[in-house]
Formats: structure tokens, sequence, C-alpha cells
């Protein structure tokens, strides 16, 4: 299952992953919370935190999260879960990797707050150019 929760910055989107994913989490919950921030925010940060994680079916949703429109808005991704990170990715190959331009970065569970905190740091301006 995959709900979304609190982070604290309206440009921060949060998911909690638990138990085992459906096609319904990726259609139903991710996106739509996904498009609603990307109408709001013109730069964007994710956060996964992820518990107790037993699979995904269909696989062929993650693998199309990276490439699909207004994930250039994302600059910051922070993925936060126990020692079974090398399992998960048995079951979300490629999902956390071969995001162009998006900082990626992994926290153990003990440190969720670190982890949003890292995501809430404010945005850099980048000055237009003319």
């Amino acid at each position: 299952m995959l709900e979304g929760m609190a982070t604290g910055a309206g440009n921060v989107v949060g998911f909690r992953f638990d138990g085992e994913m459906a096609a319904n989490d990726y259609t139903g919950t991710l996106i739509p919370a996904l498009e609603a921030a990307e109408r709001s925010h013109p730069v964007l940060r994710i956060l996964f935190h992820i518990v107790n994680f037993h699979g995904w079916k269909p696989h062929g949703y993650w693998e199309r999260l990276k490439d699909r429109p207004g994930m250039e808005k994302v600059d910051r991704i922070a993925i936060v879960g126990g020692e079974k990170w090398e399992e998960w990715m048995n079951y979300l190959p490629g999902l956390f990797t071969g995001f162009t331009g998006i900082d990626v970065r992994y926290f153990t569970e003990g440190h969720l707050d670190t982890a949003i905190g890292w995501l809430r740091e404010p945005i850099p301006v980048v000055p237009e150019r003319i």
C-alpha cells in the first residue's frame, strides 16, 4: 500500500510504502499527488519512506516514473528505510537509479527527520539568463 505523508513543506511530496504495492497505488496515489504539487511549485522534492515492503506488481509502472512528464521539476529524492535496501531493489529494479539531474539519497530508518530536513532545505535561486 502507498499513502501520502506530511512533510511540513508544500514542495516536498511524501509517500509511505507499506506491504505490497498495486497498480492503483501508482495511478491512484502517487501520480495524482505529484501532479497536484507540480501545479503549485516550480521545483519538487520527493520522500519515499519504505516500511515492511513485500513486493510490487506490475513492475512497469515504477520504471515509467523517471520518464514521466513533470519529473524535470524534481531536484531531490530521499529514500528512508531499514537495512533491507538490497532486497527492495530486487522488487523495484531501477526505480531509484537513472534519474538525470536529481540528487537521490538513502537514509536509514532512524533518520527520517534528517531526510525531511534535507528535502526542506531552501531551493537555490538561479538568476535568469537574458
